[in-house]
């Protein structure tokens, strides 16, 4: 008789993840939008959304000191009441250090709700299904990418920030409610001491390649919207939902690839379809270069991801996963962090569109440096 791994559990876990992100993903555009109106300057935005990815990477580190003393259901309910307390903070906060005081906060519930909801679902499934039940797991987080950000700029347009922040707290509270229904997992691990190294140095080129991927992503989700704001354009809302449901309809057709074919093909094609699409955001003056670009945007995300992931696990054994998986997820966050905060104070040394040709230089680079690393490692 076959096992199936759609259990309670596993299907609350599923739905909690994805209302979670749900809200990470609502607050992406937003929030830019709204340190503009509190008058902060693009130095200060950069540094208020990058915030929270400096606390997820600190967050991550003291991971295996967490699951030694706490259960994963306390930690995903103490993640997403730090989520909370961020969400109700904002609209009630308008200095500066205090908004990112607030982010901070949300970052530690970031690093410990991204990594116990992944594992807590895990924890559900028979060994033999892990990767079909993964798998499904990860289409809440998609669809959510996809629908957030457009119900996120129209709740804003339509009824301003308080409104905005109103749903992201009864989203969170949902993400409890489903937390809190789950019982223990009939799968746990057993608890053990992590002894393996925090740092790999063979997984360097992977990391370094989803590092400055991060930094071109947070350039484009931190500053398009008030780009796209100043440009008098109305479609930001559907340039997100179109680069999420590019990426999401990418996927399948690169892992086939990848499987195939190794990684040098679809970074080659992705990083050139990235550079395309940094050139059309600089270049925005029209609603439908701003979708056209989040078409290249979108399929080049969902590319360039899930192919540097992929490629670092062909490389790991089962005892350096864990080092692998921290230092891939880490050097995301770090790029993202950086970058937005890098990326603001050259927004105010030349202006939006110039700090978008300079992501646009930089993703040349990166079609040299992705080939180079698949070269060398000779994975191709």
């Amino acid at each position: 008789m076959k096992e199936s791994y759609w259990s309670r559990n596993f299907i609350l876990i599923l739905i909690g993840n994805a209302l979670l992100f749900m809200v990470y993903n609502m607050q992406v555009p937003v929030l830019p939008l709204y340190g503009k109106q509190l008058g902060l300057s693009p130095a200060q935005i950069g540094v208020f959304v990058g915030a929270i990815m400096f606390a997820a990477l600190v967050t991550r580190l003291f991971v295996p000191w967490f699951s030694e003393r706490f259960s994963k259901k306390v930690l995903l309910v103490v993640g997403i009441l730090l989520y909370l307390l961020a969400a109700v903070g904002y609209p009630l906060l308008s200095g500066f250090g205090l908004l990112v005081l607030l982010r901070l906060f949300n970052g530690l519930g970031h690093g410990i709700t991204t990594t116990y909801f992944a594992t807590s679902a895990a924890d559900e499934l028979p060994n033999q299904k892990i990767g079909e039940g993964m798998g499904y797991f990860g289409i809440g987080t998609m669809v959510t990418a996809s629908l957030a950000p457009l119900l996120a700029l129209s709740l804003v347009h339509r009824f301003g920030f308080p409104t905005f922040f109103l749903a992201c707290i009864v989203i969170l509270f949902a993400a409890m409610v489903t937390i809190l229904g789950t019982t223990k997992a009939k799968r746990a691990p057993v608890k053990t001491v992590a002894t393996g190294p925090v740092f790999d140095r063979q997984f360097l080129p992977q990391c370094g390649l989803v590092f400055i991927l991060g930094v071109l992503m947070s350039g484009v989700m931190t500053f398009t919207p008030i780009y796209a704001q100043l440009q008098h354009l109305t479609g930001i809302s559907g340039f997100f939902f179109i680069a999420a449901v590019a990426g999401v309809v990418i996927r399948p057709i690169v892992g086939h690839t990848f499987d195939r074919q190794g990684p040098r093909l679809i970074l080659l094609v992705s990083t050139v379809l990235l550079t395309i699409g940094m050139v059309l955001i600089a270049l925005i003056d029209r609603n439908w270069l701003l979708l056209l670009a989040g078409v290249f945007y979108g399929v080049a995300d969902g590319a360039i991801y899930p192919t540097l992931q992929a490629w670092l696990f062909k490389l790991t054994t089962l005892e350096n996963r864990d080092t692998a998986t921290g230092m891939f997820l880490n050097s995301y966050d770090l790029g993202m962090g950086l970058g937005a905060v890098i990326l603001g104070w050259v927004v105010e040394a030349v202006a939006y569109q110039g700090m978008f040709w300079v992501l646009t230089a930089i993703s040349l680079l990166y079609i040299v440096l992705a080939l180079g690393c698949s070269r060398r490692l000779k994975l191709a």
